[in-house]
């Protein structure tokens, strides 16, 4: 989250304030630029704004805007790296502007990593439930189970719903009668995981 403050004004004198909108609206472009030139092009790196909330009304520069987004990268240095820069950046912004700009973090979880020993177990459990396998292509998703495999190690199985339409649309629609086999299988899973104890 990044909480720009300038100072308000009628729109009319915009000379009498100090335009927290146009800053954001520059401060966002800047950002853009941070994974196309201050990453290795090698590296995945995904820095994203997603929300803008500022100003009430058409005939008043708001004092200030607040800006929301994420992040997301495959390594930790990475993401120590971008988050510097946009600190940097958002700095060079507040002191041109003769603004306050704070940038609070919220820590989503870091990639996530299956175990080799743990994903071959969930393989051939799943195969012998019935299921067809395959490894998911490398993604910037988020998933908080990551943080488990931070402590313990384990691998992340995810079972299709048969849906049309993808996880976070309106018009996802899973099949429930998947939900008894995918109960099986993990009960199974559980059993022989028990035994590699």
């Amino acid at each position: 989250v990044i909480r720009i403050t300038g100072k308000g004004a009628h729109a009319a004198r915009p000379h009498e304030g100090n335009d927290a909108i146009v800053l954001a609206s520059q401060l966002v472009t800047a950002l853009q630029s941070v994974a196309s030139r201050n990453v290795n092009t090698l590296d995945s790196v995904v820095l994203s704004v997603t929300r803008i909330a500022g100003g009430n009304t058409w005939n008043v520069l708001p004092e200030s805007v607040e800006l929301e987004g994420t992040l997301r990268t495959h390594r930790t240095e990475v993401q120590q790296n971008v988050k510097a820069r946009v600190g940097e950046i958002a700095a060079g912004f507040a002191s041109a502007f003769s603004a306050q700009i704070d940038i609070t973090w919220y820590a989503g979880p870091t990639a996530l990593v299956n175990d080799d020993r743990w994903a071959d177990i969930a393989t051939a459990v799943a195969k012998q439930s019935g299921y067809a396998t395959h490894y998911a292509d490398l993604h910037m998703g988020g998933e908080d189970f990551a943080v488990y495999l931070q402590h313990i190690p384990g691998a992340f199985v995810s079972i299709g719903s048969a849906s049309e339409f993808g996880l976070h649309h309106p018009a996802y629609n899973p099949d429930d009668n998947l939900i008894a086999p995918a109960a099986r299988y993990f009960a199974a899973l559980a059993e022989q995981a028990l035994g590699q104890i």
